[in-house]
């Protein structure tokens, strides 16, 4: 018996072995996303540094007209990003992007992407749908992304658009964004 055909086998079933794991790891976990920070994948690094301080101070009115706020649609309702969008235009809010979500997204009711999740423009668009809305840190595009499922109930059209802050806020501004 020829001493190579046993250790081509052995090479062979450890490819075999590997690929079969590599392939399954990426079927159960496609994305391992530490701290449930979503970015966009771009080819440029983004700079995570702070380069400007925005501030906001005691009794400064927040209003819809200065947010944009962009929707995507995370569950199986065809067309669901573009009517919350509009519902959120007619309310005054800067429209934005209006989509699908990237496949690795979802959400039950409203789930917010945002840099910064302490804002107050991220609170002023969180109180505008009904049902339990979640915030996290990241970001799709310019803006407040907003990703709504098939549990999503409603932007209220009864909410205000507008709201005064009772104390100082300031907020990092990123670089690149």
């Amino acid at each position: 018996m020829n001493w190579k055909t046993p250790v081509t086998m052995l090479v062979l079933l450890g490819i075999l072995l590997g690929a079969a794991y590599y392939g399954w790891s990426t079927i159960i976990a496609p994305d391992d996303q530490k701290n449930n920070v979503v970015t966009q994948p771009s080819e440029k690094k983004k700079d995570h540094r702070c380069t400007r301080v925005k501030r906001f101070k005691k009794g400064q009115a927040v209003k819809a007209q200065t947010i944009r706020v962009n929707v995507y649609n995370a569950g199986l309702i065809s067309g669901l990003a573009a009517e919350t969008l509009d519902a959120l235009a007619s309310k005054g809010f800067k429209p934005g992007i209006a989509s699908n979500a990237p496949g690795n997204m979802s959400a039950g009711n409203v789930t917010i992407l945002t840099a910064e999740p302490e804002s107050p423009e991220v609170r002023l668009v969180r109180i505008q749908f009904r049902g339990p809305v979640q915030v996290k840190k990241g970001e799709l595009a310019p803006g407040i992304d907003v990703l709504v499922g098939d549990g999503f109930r409603a932007v209220d059209p009864a909410v205000r658009t507008e709201i005064t802050l009772r104390k100082n806020i300031s907020a990092c501004k990123r670089a690149n964004s």
